[in-house]
């Protein structure tokens, strides 16, 4: 029941069936009642005409009984028709065929003389009218009228075989409408076989494959097409999470292999408890480093898939700066390089979003500048925009390599990477992520020895 419910094919065949429904009633009652209104006309014009012919008849006779007689002569063979003559309230005649009852006639003699009246008797549909007839050459005592009366029967029989024979039709052509509507949406609706049969083919090992639309009609174009991009983000994100899952189990493996070797080999055989309390610390290095990992990961998540929504209040850039500045100053002094922070700026975003995608940038240009060098963390606003830059002075980064700086677990060459450093590259993916986040972008640009990432907000204060 509900498949029906809900069958496209069903709807449309549904609703070509009541448009032509309509089209068709509409067309056989307008077809009825003007048949039925030119038989009316019909009859009046009939009795008109009559009612003329006893005046003139009447014109030529100078007695009551000269004009029952010119009116017998002249009217008796009229089938249907029904004539009755007053001499005052007395009736002097009254045609053979058919004659109405006292009643009926008086009434039709005295409502209304001269016009068409109808009305029902024995269950027939009659229509009459009353005519003063003027004698020719005599004066009058009582007036003289004439009641026509009319058997519509005929028109009757051929309306009820006439109204039977079109409703008759009307229903067959609805119920050949509604097959031809049918077959009409199933073959308007071919085209979406071959798109069905390729969707169901693709699994994912085969998110590569895409809808064809050479052969798809106007109308279904921007479905194929959204599908088609639909499966071109499926795929992408689903390279993201193999690659991912991968980077992670590599990542992983290092730390937990080295716990375990430490574990084992201290386990061979008995130690002194100084052996034993450094095994134990350089295992709880190695959980810290895979907390840290894994909190990064967790926030990462959050961040791309906006579970974590910025709150949108007023961040002063170079307010943020000078406390990072602050912050890494000691980590600076190691490196023997020092920070610059200068210009101002301000955003709508997440305070601590903000704070950490900058401190990103700038751990990791105090960690790559060459010793005795400066880091410059620039603050800029515009009626746009505002931008962050953290440029240092260290190797320049491969043009073939800046692309995938921002993929997770993705370090530099050896050259770019320290012996020291606690990162799981997952840094720059973080800041790429909060800056979509804020609906802005990080950019990176490195030739002749100086690197610079730029932050960029779309939302300004």
């Amino acid at each position: 029941m509900r498949s029906w419910r809900h069958s496209l094919t069903v709807r449309l065949v549904s609703l070509f069936a009541l448009v032509t429904a309509a089209l068709l009633i509409g067309l056989a009652t307008i077809t009825l009642v003007a048949t039925d209104r030119h038989f009316l006309e019909l009859d009046e014009s009939y009795l008109l005409d009559k009612g003329v012919l006893v005046r003139e008849i009447g014109r030529h006779a100078t007695t009551a009984d000269e004009l029952v007689q010119r009116i017998r002569t002249t009217l008796s063979t009229q089938t249907g028709l029904s004539i009755e003559i007053f001499e005052g309230k007395q009736a002097i005649y009254r045609s053979p065929n058919f004659y109405l009852p006292p009643e009926v006639a008086s009434q039709l003699k005295h409502d209304n003389p001269g016009a068409i009246a109808q009305w029902q008797f024995n269950n027939q549909q009659l229509r009459g009218l009353s005519v003063l007839i003027p004698l020719a050459g005599t004066q009058q005592k009582s007036p003289i009228t004439a009641v026509l009366a009319l058997k519509t029967e005929h028109h009757d029989h051929f309306m009820a075989a006439f109204r039977h024979a079109i409703w008759l039709y009307v229903v067959l052509a609805i119920m050949l409408g509604g097959l031809l509507g049918w077959w009409v949406t199933r073959k308007g609706l071919t085209p979406l076989r071959p798109i069905i049969d390729k969707a169901s083919l693709i699994t994912a090992s085969q998110l590569s494959d895409r809808i064809p639309t050479a052969a798809v009609p106007t109308e279904l174009l921007p479905l194929t097409e959204t599908l088609n991009q639909m499966l071109q983000r499926l795929e992408d994100d689903f390279e993201r999470l193999s690659a991912f899952s991968s980077d992670l189990a590599h990542e992983l493996r290092t730390p937990i292999s080295n716990m375990l070797v430490q574990a084992q080999v201290t386990l061979s055989k008995n130690r002194k408890a100084d052996q034993y309390r450094e095994t134990l610390h350089s295992v709880v290095e190695e959980l810290e480093r895979l907390t840290h990992m894994v909190s990064d990961m967790l926030y990462l998540a959050k961040t791309e898939n906006h579970l974590q929504i910025p709150r949108p209040t007023e961040v002063h850039l170079d307010i943020e700066a000078a406390e990072l500045a602050e912050f890494y100053e000691l980590m600076a002094e190691d490196k023997r390089v020092t920070i610059r922070v200068q210009g101002l700026g301000t955003v709508l975003g997440d305070r601590l979003m903000i704070r950490r995608a900058l401190s990103n940038l700038i751990a990791n240009a105090i960690r790559h500048a060459h010793d005795q060098t400066m880091v410059t963390i620039s603050v800029a606003k515009t009626d746009t925009k505002a931008t962050v830059s953290v440029t240092n002075a260290g190797d320049t980064i491969a043009a073939e390599i800046q692309s995938r700086l921002f993929d997770r677990f993705f370090r530099a060459d050896s050259a770019r990477t320290h012996p020291g450093s606690e990162g799981a590259g997952l840094g720059l993916a973080i800041t790429q992520a909060i800056m979509q986040a804020h609906h802005g972008d990080v950019k990176l640009t490195s030739s002749r020895g100086e690197t610079t990432f730029t932050l960029s907000f779309n939302h300004t204060s």
